[in-house]
């Protein structure tokens, strides 16, 4: 995560299907807070969001649309971002208080899916994950996407293996510069 940061990233999220996630997700809050913000995924029940928020997390991703746990967070004025694969999941997620809503996974179409759906339905906050690479990331962003996130196209998994940090932080650099030619995202 380091080497993200390193990289330009500000914002970091640690998933509860990492073994420790909450200890590094507290050590990484105390060490950056203010400048990063930081927050945990795989949240799966409303007592997962209670402890991942305990332990410091600024905000909330789960990896389907989890309506009990989307208007937990919306009661405390917590930012949810819930896993949708359609439409009607991205407004219900809306509905029920997600303020942004991750499509999940990547769906066929790619940025122009993006753009259609956030073309017919300009008040969602669309964030694709899956399918999203250091070279289209831009392109999400310019056909409507809201944010985007990365995974394995940030962190390589043979970059990690061989502890090879600089390798991500030019992963993180590289996408950054991808997406700082977008612009600042402008709610519609």
């Amino acid at each position: 995560m380091q080497a993200a940061i390193d990289g330009g990233f500000k914002i970091a999220e640690f998933t509860l299907t990492t073994p420790d996630c909450l200890t590094h997700l507290s050590d990484f809050r105390a060490k950056y807070d203010g400048d990063v913000m930081v927050g945990c995924g795989t949240i799966l029940t409303t007592e997962d969001a209670e402890n991942a928020i305990d332990a410091g997390s600024e905000f909330i991703i789960t990896p389907v649309m989890l309506p009990d746990v989307i208007e937990w967070c919306a009661a405390r004025n917590i930012v949810c971002v819930p896993g949708c694969q359609t439409p009607t999941e991205l407004v219900m997620a809306y509905r029920h208080g997600a303020p942004l809503q991750k499509l999940f996974p990547g769906v066929a179409g790619g940025p122009m899916w993006v753009k259609a759906v956030s073309s017919a339905l300009p008040f969602l906050s669309i964030n694709p994950t899956s399918g999203v690479d250091l070279d289209n990331a831009g392109e999400y962003l310019k056909h409507g996407a809201a944010s985007v996130g990365l995974v394995a196209p940030l962190f390589d998994p043979v970059a990690i293996a061989n502890g090879d940090y600089d390798t991500i932080a030019k992963n993180a650099e590289k996408v950054m510069a991808n997406v700082r030619e977008v612009g600042p995202y402008i709610r519609k």
